[in-house]
């Protein structure tokens, strides 16, 4: 009887102890569910943040941008850029610091050139330099490109640009905007405006001649391996 009793009791403390280490197993099994449920919502955030850097860096208007911002203009369609506000008030200070062809088709030629952009070093600071009858004494710096003296012709304009002592911008000149221009040197002025609602401010210009030449090609024999040739000056 007291046999029978002991087995009876050995067996209930087995099926305690078998239930408790089932238990225990699936608790371990918890945190790694979790972590496994959490990582999709990680992915979709560090998504987010990229997308967003993106969105950021794209904050450029117009199409003046930073150096080395390439050449993709050759395709794109042009139209007559707006004008500034006038009459201008001239407020030319030394500004712009160097104006410089770049990205020009062919790349070296002394039969001129068919394409090309422009990098401009220049001092866009603006921070008061509006009557404060303006509501805003901050400046809008911009630029825009004036073709000949005599044509006078203004064939690109940016948009707002950064403020900075000594910034480098790319102009896109865009091939549309010159084609009606024959073979022949093409004066080429940079204007650094200040965007007004009344009239707008020029705080500098520096021309530049070019030789333009529609028909010229990639094809064009090289130079010289510095690039300075008699079709720029």
């Amino acid at each position: 009887m007291q046999f029978r009793n002991a087995a009876i009791v050995a067996v209930a403390l087995l099926v305690v102890f078998s239930g408790c280490s089932a238990l225990g197993g699936s608790q371990a099994d918890a945190p790694n569910e979790t972590t496994n449920e959490d990582a999709p919502n990680e992915t979709a955030n560090e998504t987010e943040s990229a997308d967003g850097t993106g969105t950021n860096a794209s904050d450029e208007t117009g199409t003046g941008t930073d150096a080395d911002g390439g050449d993709d203009t050759a395709s794109e369609s042009w139209s007559p850029p707006t004008e500034p506000n006038r009459p201008l008030e001239n407020k030319r200070e030394d500004r712009i610091e160097s104006v410089q062809f770049v990205d020009k088709t062919p790349e070296n030629s002394t039969d001129g050139y068919s394409n090309f952009n422009l990098e401009v070093v220049a001092n866009t600071t603006m921070e008061d330099v509006d009557p404060a009858s303006h509501g805003d004494v901050v400046g809008e710096p911009y630029f825009f490109v004036k073709i000949n003296e005599d044509k006078q012709k203004i064939v690109e304009r940016t948009g707002e640009m950064r403020m900075e002592d000594n910034g480098t911008f790319h102009i896109d000149v865009r091939p549309a905007g010159i084609e009606e221009f024959g073979s022949g040197p093409l004066t080429v002025e940079v204007f650094l405006m200040d965007e007004d609602k009344d009239w707008d401010d020029i705080y500098d210009a520096v021309g530049k001649e070019i030789q333009f030449n529609p028909n010229a090609s990639a094809g064009t024999a090289d130079a010289g391996s510095d690039g300075a040739t008699a079709a720029e000056t």
